[in-house]
C-alpha cells in the first residue's frame, strides 16, 4: 500500500452477488486484506512487483457533484 508502504495479501473480494476470484477495471467490488490495516482516501493498493510510477503531472476526468461551479485554485473547507 502506498504510500505507508504496508504489505498484505487479498483475503477476499467482494460483491453483491457473492466473492469473486478476480476483480477488472469497473467492477464494484468490496476488498478484505489478511491483515487488519486501515486504507483510506488517498492510500494506492497496489502488487509489490510493479508499484505504481511517481509523476507531477497527469490527466484525469472530473465529475463534480456540488451545486456551486468549480472554482480552479480554490480552498474548500
Amino acid at each position: 500500500m502506498l504510500p505507508s508502504g504496508r504489505e498484505s495479501r487479498v483475503a477476499r473480494i467482494v460483491t453483491m452477488d457473492g466473492d469473486l476470484e478476480r476483480a477488472v477495471a469497473g467492477q464494484s467490488v468490496t476488498i478484505t486484506l489478511e491483515d487488519e490495516i486501515d486504507v483510506s482516501r488517498g492510500d494506492v493498493l497496489a502488487c509489490t512487483s510493479s508499484p505504481p510510477g511517481v509523476a507531477d503531472q497527469f490527466e484525469t476526468t472530473i465529475v463534480w457533484m456540488a451545486d456551486e461551479p468549480m472554482l480552479p485554485a480554490a480552498r474548500t473547507g
